[in-house]
């Protein structure tokens, strides 16, 4: 959640700066064919833009004229990895989904590629590896066993499926990959010790019996700001701050009032369950534009300090827009 009006705008800047440079070069070696000067002429306007407004206005333009493009050559794979670029930095995973599968069926089972989109592909599922983003992180990495990318991906798979050993390996083969580069091999060491420390803790865990049962609507003030298809996240939040989900749900709005439960079964990683907090924080929060993160825009209910061991639902009310 965007904490100040600032902190938007940096982030709105730097992801034009990035589309701005992807799009260059994308476009560079085109630029003498004339089916591509409404593209240069697109970029000159973003350019010239003066406000964020006006920027991410041109940069829409932009994709859609990329897109249109792609309809009279779908097998374009430069284009197809410029949208995937973009629509990620955009965080517009469905969108950069699709752009990455058509990339995958031109480029076939290149490692990177596969690893980009399995990754994407969690994305989408609320950061959920299993399946087939875990078999394609699979091949892939027999086919690049060294790919960086591939090993940290594979640890996180590993370890959502329960096999911290697993993910332990991978990472140390990743920390060995980076003795010039301290500052990542600190990062990765702090998930090998975490690794660690659960292996210690226990080999095997038992099942969980914590559910909580949370009932979600939406404000009567609020029903004229949705539509049907709108997105609802609920998810739990530990109450120490940190940024992934206890255990989250994607529901639509055409589903509300709903009653859900959420239990350990919907972790994002093994290591960090509902039931290793005693208290937690519900939301449930109407996506605009179908993000897993919040914008603002999107309206949102939050309960704070919800003991884990109650055993009658609670109520989650969407009263509230982000700002």
């Amino acid at each position: 959640m965007f904490k100040e009006k600032s902190k938007a705008k940096k982030i709105t800047i730097i992801i034009l700066i990035l589309l701005l440079s992807v799009f260059s070069i994308g476009l560079y070696k085109y630029l003498t064919k004339p089916e591509f000067v409404e593209q240069v002429s697109l970029l000159e306007e973003l350019n010239s833009a003066k406000t964020d407004e006006e920027k991410s206005a041109t940069v829409e333009k932009m994709l859609v004229h990329l897109e249109q493009r792609l309809l009279k050559n779908p097998d374009d794979a430069e284009s197809w990895l410029i949208l995937t670029n973009s629509y990620t930095t955009l965080e517009r995973h469905d969108d950069a989904l699709r752009a990455i599968e058509n990339l995958y069926r031109i480029k076939g089972k290149e490692p990177s590629i596969m690893f980009r989109y399995a990754d994407i592909m969690s994305m989408v599922n609320n950061g959920r590896f299993k399946g087939k983003p875990t078999e394609l992180i699979d091949e892939a990495l027999r086919l690049d066993p060294t790919n960086n990318n591939g090993l940290w991906l594979a640890g996180l798979a590993a370890i959502q499926h329960g096999d911290i050993k697993k993910a332990l390996k991978h990472w140390q083969q990743l920390h060995g990959q980076f003795d010039d580069d301290p500052e990542s091999q600190q990062k990765i060491k702090h998930y090998i010790d975490l690794a660690r420390d659960q292996i210690v803790e226990k080999n095997t865990e038992a099942v969980s019996n914590i559910a909580l049962q949370i009932n979600v609507s939406l404000s009567g003030s609020l029903l004229n700001e949705t539509n049907g298809n709108d997105d609802v996240f609920i998810y739990a939040n530990a109450i120490d701050g940190s940024l992934m989900p206890l255990a989250i749900l994607r529901k639509k709005v055409s589903e509300l009032p709903i009653q859900v439960t959420l239990d350990d079964s919907m972790a994002l990683i093994s290591t960090n369950k509902l039931s290793d907090h005693k208290q937690v924080q519900l939301i449930a929060r109407i996506s605009k534009s179908g993000n897993t993160k919040s914008t603002p825009g999107d309206l949102i209910g939050t309960l704070n300090l919800v003991p884990t061991n109650i055993y009658l639902p609670v109520k989650l009310i969407i009263s509230d827009i982000i700002q």
